[in-house]
């Protein structure tokens, strides 16, 4: 495999501004444990995991369409996405630094790759919540366990599926949910917002798929969550700093489970 000199940021944006990635203004090089790239900015900044910054020309040039799509909206942004998921390099920093948080003890939680507000609590409520879905939304489909967190870090999403490859088979890295949406008030936003992101991992594990294609629509539509990029609705938020450890009542037929020992 050749190797790449590191490039910097501005090197990376300038390659990608003159492969025709003319709306970016900004690249930003990050040291993640899942998230490999995001678009922030009104889509005219590029994060992108570290290991992007060594990457061959043609590897690199596959942002070019995830950027002039605004994201992952067209078979051909998915399908760059995936191939630059796959890139081995990429897996091996992944594995790296999830080993080196391991170490320093960096999640505690031992429930999801990335930082988790959540208290012991919630992570017990959610765990049978995604139990009760899986059962009653996608016939025991899903995995019975993926790691699940809650983020204080979310702004306007509300939550995100984050798939991965292991050994060659696809997995869900992660689940993660907007911790206000454990609020009082939030209960129909909460439950659609953890079935619209099971329906992504139902739609990568048996589909292969990410983002909101017709594949994914329909296995939102068959679990019965609103089938659209993001909620209509609004929720109720924490205020600025403020701590959420509100443990939400279970729907009642999880509650007749729990009690069962199922």
């Amino acid at each position: 495999m050749t190797t790449v000199r590191p490039r910097s940021e501005d090197e990376v944006l300038e390659f990608l501004r003159e492969r025709g990635a003319g709306r970016l203004r900004a690249v930003r090089l990050r040291r993640n444990r899942s998230t490999i790239w995001s678009l922030t900015k009104a889509g005219t900044q590029l994060n992108l995991h570290r290991a992007f910054a060594a990457a061959p020309a043609s590897m690199l040039v596959r942002f070019v369409p995830i950027v002039n799509d605004g994201g992952l909206s067209t078979n051909r942004s998915r399908h760059a996405s995936r191939r630059l998921s796959e890139w081995p390099p990429l897996g091996q920093d992944l594995e790296r630094i999830r080993s080196d948080a391991t170490r320093t003890g960096a999640s505690s939680s031992g429930f999801g790759v990335g930082p988790c507000c959540a208290t012991p609590a919630q992570l017990r409520y959610l765990r049978r919540l995604y139990r009760y879905l899986n059962r009653t939304r996608f016939a025991g489909r899903l995995p019975a366990r993926v790691p699940i967190r809650l983020s204080n870090r979310m702004r306007s999403r509300l939550g995100q599926m984050v798939p991965g490859e292991i050994d060659g088979r696809r997995r869900v890295l992660e689940i993660a949910l907007n911790v206000d949406l454990m609020l009082a008030g939030n209960g129909h936003a909460r439950l659609d917002t953890l079935v619209h992101e099971m329906a992504h991992a139902a739609d990568w594990l048996f589909d292969g798929e990410v983002g909101h294609g017709p594949t994914w629509k329909w296995w939102a539509e068959w679990a019965g969550c609103e089938s659209t990029a993001c909620t209509t609705g609004s929720i109720r938020r924490r205020r600025r700093g403020a701590e959420v450890t509100r443990v939400p009542p279970l729907p009642l037929a999880a509650r007749v489970e729990v009690r069962r020992g199922v």
